[in-house]
């Protein structure tokens, strides 16, 4: 009979690795570096599904610092900003808060029908809290979290959250995102045109991943969601994983594509964000950030989804199920 499992009293870069493990899948979770999920691997093609910097392993990070020159790869937490802003007197981070500082953890349910692993940590800037519940169970190539996001002070906390998932890539592998229009955030070479640039989703030449020569660095706002997913897949393989997330809580996809145009590195992170742009001055400035009044919290569900059988995706649903 499949079995999940949890365990806790591992060790990598001399770091403490809790490991949650079915017959499909294998997380690994660095909770004294943000709770950073490092490898998220496929057992049947024995692939790692996340990016992995060839040139930074994971090590303890100072708050505060260039997520850049910390960034060993895998999924992070964004929040409450992603570039540096300046608000209210404060000036947040790049990349924010979560990343950087340690968060306190729990095994809540330790198999065999299923496992569960609780996360926490409260901010240092932002008065804020954030929850994680991350759930495998025995035999589905599913992952499901549960985030609790809480204003533990005393005015209202305004904010954009992004989960920040990054991903190993080929060329030739697709996106495909139930959104209207693209909008560039950033380009390094402008092969789409300036930021500010709109264009109709899907756009094949962004949605088909180039090879690493082609030396872009492009981050595109997928704006007007008609469904809350999003999903990589290898068409030879016929292979890959999606993220399904509640649209009203995650109105936006940040799309950072690097082909081999920003440190020489080759990898996409398929963002769901409560809000953009992603630099929380201006995400208030035009009027499309988050508000939590004093002791209100937001809460959701979102699930990560490994299939196969299909070449490009048109839908996925909350029962996990992938139609092509």
């Amino acid at each position: 009979m499949a079995a999940a499992r949890i365990d806790p009293h591992w060790r990598y870069h001399d770091l403490r690795a809790i490991l949650l493990e079915n017959a499909r899948l294998r997380l690994t979770i660095l909770p004294e570096v943000g709770a950073k999920i490092s490898d998220f691997i496929c057992k049947r093609s024995d692939r790692n599904l996340l990016w992995q910097n060839p040139r930074l392993a994971p090590r303890l990070p100072a708050f505060g610092g260039n997520f850049d020159d910390w960034w060993s790869g895998g999924w992070d937490e964004v929040f409450p900003t992603c570039d540096i802003s300046t608000y209210q007197g404060e000036t947040y981070p790049y990349l924010g808060e979560l990343w950087s500082l340690p968060w306190a953890w729990e095994v809540e349910e330790a198999g065999p029908s299923a496992v569960r692993l609780y996360l926490t940590r409260t901010t240092i800037i932002a008065p804020a809290r954030m929850e994680k519940w991350i759930r495998l169970g025995a035999d589905e190539p599913v992952v499901r979290f549960r985030h609790r996001l809480s204003n533990i002070g005393t005015r209202p906390m305004d904010f954009v959250w992004g989960i920040h998932p990054c991903f190993r890539i080929e060329a030739g592998y697709r996106i495909d995102a139930p959104a209207r229009v693209g909008v560039i955030g950033h380009t390094a070479t402008a092969p789409f045109g300036p930021v500010g640039t709109t264009y109709p989703w899907p756009n094949p030449d962004v949605c088909t991943i180039p090879p690493a020569t082609q030396g872009w660095c492009e981050g595109h706002y997928a704006t007007e969601l008609t469904d809350g997913w999003v999903a990589l897949t290898d068409p030879k393989a016929e292979m890959g994983i999606g993220l399904v997330f509640p649209r009203d809580v995650f109105p936006v996809l940040w799309c950072w594509m690097v082909y081999g145009g920003w440190r020489g590195h080759y990898h996409a992170a398929l963002e769901p964000w409560t809000g953009w742009p992603h630099q929380l001055d201006k995400a208030v400035a035009a009027g499309r950030h988050r508000t939590l009044a004093p002791g209100e919290s937001l809460e959701c569900e979102t699930m990560a989804v490994v299939y196969s059988g299909v070449q490009s995706v048109t839908s996925i649903g909350w029962d996990g199920q992938v139609r092509g």
